[in-house]
């Protein structure tokens, strides 16, 4: 890269607030790599902003599709659960965007002590749980059971059609969770 592109490429990292410009000089050094990453940092949480807009995003066949930040959280998870929700996201009537899906033991233990999960044995730890959140008319985020009753519906109708046994924490005696969904232990065992 010439001299004049790495100065014009200062000067539009400087307008952005990205570099100082007083520091402009044509040299790419250690400033000029920092500021080209925040500007890639900045790009990427604009992205995720867009993939997590609030009005749901709708595939060719006018349902719900899920955003590429949950695509991510459900790939780690296990395949058959990642079959279940990809079906659901076409035949729910309640938009959701996944929550969560794998998590480490660091972020379990902080569940627990918050009162958020009442288990250090969660089926988040194997990859065999996942939380999908509902998402009102507006594409917010709600915690109302009204919503989640109907995911529940086109969740456990999405496991029927794809032939895989499934557990809802709505459906549980004590703690219900209306978010999670995971793999019955019986089937899946660790």
């Amino acid at each position: 890269m010439s001299k004049s592109h790495i100065t014009q490429a200062q000067t539009a990292l400087a307008a952005a607030g990205f570099y100082n410009d007083k520091l402009i000089d044509g040299d790419f050094g250690k400033d000029s790599l920092a500021a080209v990453l925040k500007s890639l940092d900045s790009i990427d949480n604009a992205v995720t902003a867009l993939t997590d807009t609030k009005i749901p995003p709708l595939s060719d066949n006018g349902k719900y599709k899920l955003s590429a930040t949950s695509l991510k959280r459900l790939a780690p998870i296990h395949a058959d659960l990642q079959k279940v929700v990809n079906r659901a996201i076409q035949i729910t009537t309640v938009d959701f965007t996944v929550g969560e899906g794998m998590r480490t033991l660091a972020r379990q233990k902080e569940l627990v002590a918050k009162g958020a999960s009442k288990t250090m044995n969660s089926r988040h730890l194997t990859g065999h749980a996942v939380d999908l959140i509902a998402l009102d008319e507006d594409g917010q985020v709600t915690w109302d059971w009204d919503y989640y009753h109907p995911l529940a519906d086109a969740i456990k109708q999405a496991a029927k059609e794809v032939g895989v046994s499934i557990e809802w924490g709505g459906d549980w005696k004590t703690f219900k969770d209306g978010p999670h969904y995971q793999l019955p232990w019986s089937s899946y065992p660790k």
